[in-house]
């Protein structure tokens, strides 16, 4: 149904008036819009804003209690916008620099990027004077690609080719230095500390020996093999280590904390952008005193059937929660404690074998304590790349 352009009431009533209702209506003559069920137990009835008066006059000489909802039409909502001057200078603004904007850079599409982001190259571009609002007229393309060969040390060549509003960027990026070294070798080092129980070279030389104490990072098995027949050639090394190793896990569960409590009250907030300006056409909501988790959504504006202008429509949805205070009692600090604990040595042990653990628990006045080792056999075995210059 088309909303009306002047405004109406709704009248809510329960279900059970109705016949009485009804009658005193068409005993006073009095005319309505329509009527309509609003749930099980009400229904309601929509009239013109100048009946206003006589319903109330009806409903009190027949003590009938009532809830008048307001329906602001059209017009009233067109007028109130001279209560609001920023929302009128707002589409002005809008509309005017649509105009303007022809001679302007409106998108930057950026390719042949794989290792550089588009947002670095972006940021490049525009410490050189290339970003969404730039005028094209102005544009020096040959100082423009100087200035980036110059100052960039991602970008190894550029090509900036302007259609319409479109400002189409061709790059090439730099070699790594590290990258060019070919070929890559490995060798295989510790993750942790450990005290090897055995050791299975695939490839490589082994380094250290059974029974041995090693620190995180050390070398288990080296993709470097010196011999005096070969000489020094390199490999990748590969293999597994298995080593005894210790694990430690700490909990801590305060008697006393907050948890996360939604109050189910949501508030939007709506911020036009063109190039880099932003104009807010709605009021700002929030409350200091609670917390807002936030949902941004970005939508482009099309304009007369064209989808690539720099307008954007940001909509930020806020949830308002507040931090609930939460007492625990010590047998609950307990409960809640070994339930983590299980949790992190299930994590622990994924992909290892449990050995033996030891468990020792503590409280005080602020909570309860876990403090838990566990002894057990795992692979430290890690594969770390180097480079060998040819």
């Amino acid at each position: 149904m088309k909303k009306a352009l002047l405004t109406q009431y709704k009248i809510i009533f329960p279900k059970s008036d109705k016949c009485k209702i009804l009658s005193l209506i068409l005993a006073n003559s009095l005319t309505y819009i329509k009527i309509e069920d609003t749930d099980n137990k009400n229904f309601s009835i929509t009239i013109k804003s100048k009946e206003k008066q006589l319903y109330e006059r009806m409903l009190s000489l027949n003590q009938i209690e009532s809830n008048f909802v307001k329906i602001e039409g059209k017009l009233e909502q067109i007028a109130k916008l001279k209560t609001r001057p920023g929302i009128i200078v707002g589409f002005a603004f809008l509309i005017i620099a649509l105009i303007l904007s022809s001679r302007v850079v409106w998108e930057i599409n950026i390719e042949g990027n794989k290792s550089v982001s588009n947002n670095e190259i972006l940021a490049e571009l525009e410490r050189v004077g290339l970003c969404e609002g730039t005028y094209i007229p102005n544009i020096d393309y040959d100082e423009l690609h100087n200035k980036i060969l110059l100052n960039s040390k991602s970008l190894a060549w550029v090509s900036v080719n302007i259609k319409g509003n479109i400002a189409n960027v061709y790059v090439k990026e730099k070699k790594n230095e590290e990258t060019s070294k070919e070929p890559t070798y490995t060798n295989v080092v510790a993750k942790s500390d450990g005290y090897i129980e055995e050791i299975r070279v695939l490839n490589g030389k082994k380094i250290v020996s059974t029974g041995q104490v090693v620190k995180k990072g050390d070398i288990l098995i080296s993709g470097v093999i010196n011999s005096q027949s070969q000489g020094i050639r390199y490999e990748q090394a590969n293999g597994e280590v298995m080593a005894y190793v210790n694990k430690e896990i700490k909990i801590e569960i305060p008697y006393k904390s907050t948890k996360k409590e939604y109050t189910g009250k949501k508030y939007t907030e709506k911020d036009y952008k063109i190039y880099n300006f932003y104009i807010n056409f709605s009021s700002k909501y929030g409350n200091q005193e609670v917390f807002y988790d936030k949902i941004e959504k970005r939508d482009k504006i099309s304009v007369f059937g064209i989808k690539k202008i720099p307008f954007e429509i940001i909509t930020t949805s806020l949830y308002e929660y507040k931090n609930i205070p939460v007492v625990l009692s010590k047998q609950e600090a307990t409960d809640m404690a070994f339930i983590e604990l299980r949790e992190e040595m299930d994590k622990a042990l994924l992909n290892a074998e449990l050995i033996s653990k030891e468990v020792k628990t503590s409280f005080d006045e602020k909570g309860f304590y876990i403090y838990c080792n566990l002894y057990c056999l795992e692979n430290i075995a890690k594969t770390q790349e180097f480079y060998v210059d040819k």
